[in-house]
Parts: C-alpha cells; structure tokens; sequence
C-alpha cells in the first residue's frame, strides 16, 4: 500500500498577498545578511507569507513552524513556475522523483510516526504515519530538531524532521531484526518491517506479515498473529486475472448488499421495500460532480443507507451501508453483519479480496469499474461503501 502525503503551503495570513513560487532549490538563511544557512528550499515551494526588504534586496519569510527565515538569492523566487525554467537538481539528501512520488520527497523511517496538529511534541495527534511513507519536501531545515508540515486526508499537522530520510529497507530491517537482542529492539524492528511491508509490494507485505506473526506468536500474542496470517494469505492469494469474479458472484446473488437477507436485485431496489426496512427518504439530491452519478439519477439518504436513485426506473442501488439493524452483505455464502470479525471475513474473502488499508482498517474487493470497501471498528464490520472509479 502506498500513501501519499501532500505537504501543505506555508503560511496562514500573508504580509504580501501575491503568493510566490521557488524555481530552483535555494538556501534560506538566519537572518538578511546571509550570516547562517538554516535550510532549504526545494523547487517548486510555494511562499505565501513573506515580506520584500528593498534595502536589502532580500525575501523576508514567515512560516508556523520556523523561525523567521530569508532569501537572499531573490532571482529563484518567481510569481509562476514555468516548464522552461533552468533549475539545480535537489541537494543529494532529497530524492527528485521515483516510483513512489514525482515531486522532491524523502520517507518516514520510523513506525507510527506521529503527526502533531502543532509543531511540538505536546501538541494533540491528528494522525499516523506508516514507516516507509513518502512525505514531500519542499522546504528541508537543516536543524534536526526543526519540524515539517504536511497533511494527511483532510488532516493537517506536522512531523519532525529527524524521522524522514533515505526509504528504509527491508532485507537491512531484517538483519537487525535478527541481531536484536532485547525484547525492546526485537518489537522496534518488527513493528517497523510490518509497516515497511504495507508500503511495499505484495509479495513483500506478505513475508513482513508472516514475520511478525511469528514474533507475536513468540511474545503470548496469539489473536495478532492469528490475524497477521490471515491477511498474508489474503495477499497471497490476491485475483490476479479475473477482476469479475464478484460480478459473476452477483448474477448467482452470491454478493451484494442485503436487507432483511434479501440481496439486492440486479435492477436495484423498489422504494417501498427501502422505506418499509430503512424509514422515509432523509435527503436526496443530484451532485453534478459525482462521477457515479448517470443520467437522470440522484443521491437519495436514509437512516444508515446511501443509494444512487433511478429517476426514471425507480429504483435504488445502495452505494454506502453502515451495518447496524438488518442491514448486511452478501459474500459467497455468507452473511455479513454488524457482529461479523475480521478474522471471519478474512477467511470468507480470500480469493476475493484486491487490497488492504492498515490506517483505515479497510478491505477491498474489486471489479472492473468499481471497488467494495469493507471497513471494521473495534473487530467488528462497520460499513461497506461502493467507490465507482471516475
């Protein structure tokens, strides 16, 4: 699984409010006179708060998470970036662009890395990062104890520096795993391969997988292993050609949504079967955005259900359902319910199931133009959502 971080814009309110852009990587210095260098700035950094100092000549920078900072070499700093620019490539530390993100990046180093909502470590957590995760770069301090931000979803917050670098590897991780010592060592290493292995391919996230399984095997921790072996016979077992599979399954009402047990009909829904099961319509509108949405068709709310409604038809295929009273689905020949563990959709699923998403307890089955999110809480199955791909 990989996750992209997108690193958000300096500044809150702007002293100038043409926000300006850096074409080449620059140096940012302590104080006008260039006495100090205190960082970097990668190409294509975007300075939102800043003032010019025209005695000086230089760019006087504000950020939240540095002290006031400047530009001397004002010739770097544009109003647009263009294609045509001449630029330096980034300082050896920072990687340019590579399978894992096309802009100047470096990656997280150690496991569930923090992310802090203010650029301390006091300050509340909004979120985690996994080792291994691809965070952009585009203004790199040179102190180590100096912060970053960057946002995660719709979360913004910041990390600190001295846990991003060079992507770490799996074959050194296990070396250290193996030499460790120390209960203390030997749990730092695992956890770190485990979360190496999510942002890694298949193959590879199967053997961290198996890995740490055999280290909570070890350590009285039966129900992780369980779980962790599970998920490596999942990934081991991922469809490699036929995508379709759940659409044949649904034609054998073998998959889908259910109410009452009833799987859903492959025309959708009648309304009067909805509203006697869910309650009256809550809400319903027609987002032109929404790239799942056909024509004459809407998006109609009940208590615990979302449905794409069919103006013309009238009838409903249920997009989004949180698992609570009768509502479930279908897998095989199983129903899934509110009291349905991960373990027990685990096992149901394999053969099925495309992807995996650790941060979100998510699972995946995937056809050929939409994906099932099966999401749990607390090990138990929460929701199911169909994402249509635009």
């Amino acid at each position: 699984m990989k996750k992209l971080i997108v690193l958000f814009v300096f500044a809150t309110l702007s002293v100038n409010a043409q926000r300006k852009y850096i074409s080449t990587p620059t140096v940012a210095y302590n104080n006008e006179k260039g006495s100090k260098a205190v960082g970097i700035f990668l190409r294509g950094a975007s300075i939102d708060s800043y003032e010019f100092l025209q005695n000086e000549y230089v760019y006087k920078v504000y950020t939240p998470h540095t002290e006031t900072i400047y530009i001397t070499d004002t010739y770097n700093v544009k109003d647009h970036l263009n294609a045509k620019d001449d630029y330096q490539p980034s300082p050896a530390i920072i990687i340019e662009n590579d399978g894992y993100y096309g802009s100047p990046h470096l990656f997280t180093t150690v496991a569930s890395l923090k992310i802090r909502e203010l650029p301390n470590s006091s300050s509340a957590v909004v979120g985690n990062l996994l080792n291994g995760t691809p965070v952009p770069i585009y203004y790199y301090p040179y102190n180590a104890e100096s912060w970053i931000p960057v946002q995660i979803d719709d979360k913004k917050g910041y990390i600190p520096v001295k846990y991003v670098g060079k992507r770490p590897d799996l074959s050194d991780l296990k070396k250290q795993y193996k030499k460790a010592e120390t209960l203390e060592d030997q749990k730092k290493f695992a956890e770190r391969i485990l979360e190496l292995g999510w942002n890694s391919n298949a193959q590879e996230n199967e053997a961290a997988l198996r890995l740490y399984a055999e280290f909570a095997s070890k350590n009285n921790q039966p129900e992780v292993a369980e779980i962790c072996l599970l998920q490596a016979d999942v990934l081991k077992n991922i469809p490699k050609d036929d995508f379709n599979l759940p659409i044949k399954l649904m034609k054998e009402k073998q998959f889908g949504f259910t109410i009452n047990n009833e799987v859903e009909p492959e025309k959708g829904f009648k309304k009067a079967f909805l509203e006697t099961n869910l309650g009256k319509i809550k809400d319903q509108y027609t987002n032109l955005d929404d790239c799942a949405l056909g024509d004459y068709e809407s998006n109609i709310f009940f208590n615990s259900v979302e449905c794409i409604g069919h103006d013309v038809n009238k009838t409903y295929h249920i997009r989004s359902m949180e698992m609570i009273n009768n509502n479930g689905f279908k897998l095989k020949n199983t129903y899934l319910s509110d009291t349905t563990t991960t373990n027990e959709f685990l096992k149901t699923g394999v053969g099925l199931i495309s992807s995996i998403n650790p941060l979100t307890n998510s699972y995946y089955i995937s056809n050929d133009y939409m994906s099932y999110e099966f999401q749990f809480k607390n090990n138990m199955l929460f929701k199911v959502t169909a994402h249509y791909y635009c």
